[in-house]
Formats: structure tokens, sequence, C-alpha cells
């Protein structure tokens, strides 16, 4: 999820489960643990552009860090207050306090992990051990309704501050309506896919190949790749409004062994491995050999089907030797979209998002 939403749920955290001990603290501290392990994505830092693929949501967003760094962090922060003399029985700094701050940074870092796994990018939960992303695809990185809950609890929280149990008992609302949301997003997906697989067996292809994604906002409205014989639609699939999908489709580009070129370096295998698969190639003929580019088509914007928002190229001379660095691509010229158009396209008219001209790509 996005970096306010991950401190809006640590500080929903200590809301509801410890802030009868450690007062307002426990939401300003939960809201500060949420965001520590996102500080993953200072490895593009020192290890370059395909660090992100690479760490971000790695080993910090694992099941083990929240209970192995957590007391840590928990007893850094009690020890800071028992340094400047806050030690008295109500105060944070108090021996007494020491089991609340250890549990406030344990589930303020357990829960980042938790809800990021709901979102189509990915997240290594055994990392190190094991590198296998998991991705529910049941919001995406920015919706609005999840957020509103979290935002809504802590308002009422404050405006009832002092009334300990209606305050706890807001948080814990709050966390259990959160939750049924993120499971209702993956019910969405599920119902998309099946719904999308009888749409492409209605049209002669039972052999569809189907993932559908969350986009933003809302948890409705889906992107789709679809992938039949010789060709891969992309789109956009809505249940609301009657339920409407729009589609745009270009030819499975042939097999190359140039593509298999790229596929093969450290960088491609880095790249397939993050897309979890879900990539489309090109080879583009340059002066004295080609260009191949590689797309991740989870993630796109309407208007050039072929094209994902980031992906990778590589040039190769006429002998088949790679001649530049593998390097990273993004898209270039966005069309230009605005919260209308989603909501449109949420309400039953994808075809909203479709009228933008289409992206080209740079280099990172």
């Amino acid at each position: 999820m996005d970096t306010a939403t991950q401190a809006l749920l640590g500080a929903v955290v200590g809301q509801a489960g410890f802030s009868h001990k450690l007062g307002r603290r426990a939401m300003v501290f939960g809201a500060l643990g949420g965001l520590v392990p996102d500080f993953d994505v200072l490895a593009m830092a020192t290890h370059g552009p395909f660090a992100e693929f690479l760490y971000h949501r790695g080993f910090t967003h694992s099941l083990w860090f929240g209970p192995v760094f957590g007391p840590l962090l928990g007893w850094m922060i009690w020890r800071f207050y028992r340094w400047r003399g806050q030690s008295a029985p109500d105060e944070p700094g108090n021996r007494a306090q020491l089991g609340a701050w250890i549990g406030l940074m344990i589930w303020a870092l357990l829960t980042h992990p938790l809800i990021d796994v709901f979102t189509p990018y990915g997240t290594q939960l055994f990392a190190p051990f094991w590198r296998h992303r998991t991705a529910i695809n049941a919001v995406g990185i920015i919706d609005l309704g999840y957020s509103s809950i979290l935002v809504v609890s802590l308002v009422a929280g404050l405006v009832s501050w002092g009334r300990t149990r209606r305050v706890r008992m807001i948080g814990w609302t709050a966390l259990l309506l959160s939750w049924s949301y993120m499971a209702y997003g993956g019910w969405l997906n599920a119902q998309a896919e099946q719904t999308l697989r009888k749409e492409f067996t209605q049209r002669g292809h039972p052999e569809a190949m189907v993932r559908t994604y969350p986009t933003f906002f809302l948890p409705y409205l889906r992107r789709a790749v679809v992938r039949t014989e010789g060709v891969i639609w992309v789109g956009l699939y809505t249940p609301l409004g009657g339920g409407a999908s729009y589609w745009e489709s270009f030819p499975q580009p042939a097999d190359d062994p140039m593509i298999e070129r790229l596929r093969s370096t450290p960088e491609g295998s880095l790249f397939d491995w993050f897309a979890m698969q879900q990539t489309v190639a090109r080879i583009i003929p340059i002066p004295g050999g080609v260009a191949v580019e590689i797309d991740d088509l989870r993630y796109g914007l309407p208007g050039k089907p072929e094209r994902g928002l980031w992906g990778i190229r590589a040039v190769f001379n006429s002998a088949g030797e790679l001649i530049e660095p593998v390097q990273r691509i993004r898209m270039r010229e966005r069309p230009e979209m605005d919260f209308g158009s989603f909501w449109r396209a949420t309400w039953g008219q994808p075809s909203a998002l479709f009228e933008s001209a289409p992206g080209s790509s740079e280099i990172d």
C-alpha cells in the first residue's frame, strides 16, 4: 500500500491495542513503526536502478522481521524515555511500559507486509530464505476505501479521547472492517476472472488464460490481461453498472533468439521474476542490430496495450552481442486521465479511460 496508508494502519494498531497504556504516543509511534519496512527503497541509492525489483518488499516485509526487530525498536523507544527521566508509574519510560512498546512495534511492523500482500506488486513474505512473491490482487496500491476506514477510526478515536474503552473499540472495529475490505477485494478479483473466462469462452476462446489486477482508488475497476491463441488482450472490467469490459489487443510476438538472450541476462531473469512472468517482449530494428524491450503487463495505462508502466531494454549488434548495459525503461508520454475518468470507468464505462493518446518509453 502507499506510504500514507501504512502510517495510518500503524496508528490504528496503536489505537486499538496500546492506547490504554501508552496514550496518544501509541498512535504516533505506531504510525512511525508502520513506515519502517519501506525503508528498503534506500537500497536503490547504493545498488542501482534494478535494486527496487530485488529488494523492495524483501526481507523488511517478511513475516519474521516484525517479531525479530520489533522488540529492539520497542526497547529503544522505552530506553529513550527512560533516559529522559520519564520513568514515573504513568510515564512512558516506566519499566511496566516496556512490554507495551515492544508489542506495539512488533505489530506495527508485522501488519505492514500483511496488507501489502493484498496488492499486485508481490511481497516476499519469507525473504531472504525463500524469494517467492505473494500477491492476492485484492486492492490497488492506492485504495481510497481502505484508507478511509483508517482515517475515520483515528478521527473518531481522537474525538472520543478520554473514554479509553470506546477509543480501543473504535480501533478494533476499524481493523476488522479493514481486513474484511481486503477479503472483499480478493473475492472481487476472483469473480472478475471467472466472469471474463466465461466472456472469452463465448468469444470462442475456451483456452484463454485470464489474469485480473486492481487499479487505483476503489476495488471494482480491474485491469485484465488475457492470452489466447496468438493474441494478447488488455482491457478493463467493472462489475458495477450492470458489468462492462473494454478491450485492446495485439498479436503475441513471435519467439526470437534475441528475446531469450535478454531474458537469460541477470537483469532479464530478475525482471521476469519481479513481473511474475506476466511480460511481453518486442524486437525493434536499429542500425547495426536490434533493441529488445520487455514490459510488465500487470501495470499499464490505456491506449497502448503492449506497453506497461515499466520494463527493461537491451541493445544487440548484428552478431547477437550485447553492446549496451541492460537498462530500465518507463512510460514517458502518459495519457491525461483524471479521477472523473476513473469514476466513470468504475461505474460501467471502462472506455472512458481509453480516450487518451498512447504513451511511449524512455530510459531511466
